[in-house]
């Protein structure tokens, strides 16, 4: 990420896509890096989605995981979004990172708290916390770069 020393201030909020080929994971995480939303998708709804988040929150960055489908999304979200700087993030374990976020924020009850972390595998799709992950490595390389 090559950014202008006007760019440098740490966006107040973030927005991510886990693009995939029918769904796509929507997470919003503040400065902090803290979850602020997030939502799994049919791509098919990606725009209208998008305008609500940027609508609903402070947002000048949209970071895009560099997996399955991610060159049609940037381009989509380019035509609709001129304004927002995107950002193309590599995907790279963040199936298995946000399979363990999902479990951080849904903590497994009874019988499933005995389970090994590795086998526990969420009821429902868990796409908004690969995203989450996406933007916390978009920030983390965004601090690195900018120095802040």
């Amino acid at each position: 990420m090559n950014l202008k020393k006007s760019d440098k201030d740490t966006p107040d909020n973030v927005l991510a896509i886990d693009p995939g080929r029918k769904k796509c994971g929507i997470a919003v995480i503040n400065n902090e890096m803290k979850l602020v939303a997030g939502k799994v998708i049919d791509k098919e709804k990606l725009i209208g989605e998008l305008k609500f988040f940027l609508e609903k929150y402070t947002i000048k960055d949209i970071a895009i995981g560099g997996g399955t489908n991610s060159q049609e999304i940037f381009k989509i979200v380019k035509n609709h979004f001129s304004d927002i700087r995107l950002t193309t993030v590599i995907e790279k374990d963040s199936t298995m990172l946000a399979r363990k976020e999902y479990f951080n924020y849904n903590p497994p009850r009874g019988w499933l708290k005995l389970l090994p972390a590795s086998l526990r595998i969420p009821p429902c799709p868990y796409d908004d916390f690969a995203a989450y992950i996406i933007a916390r490595r978009f920030l983390l390389d965004y601090r690195k770069d900018t120095g802040l």
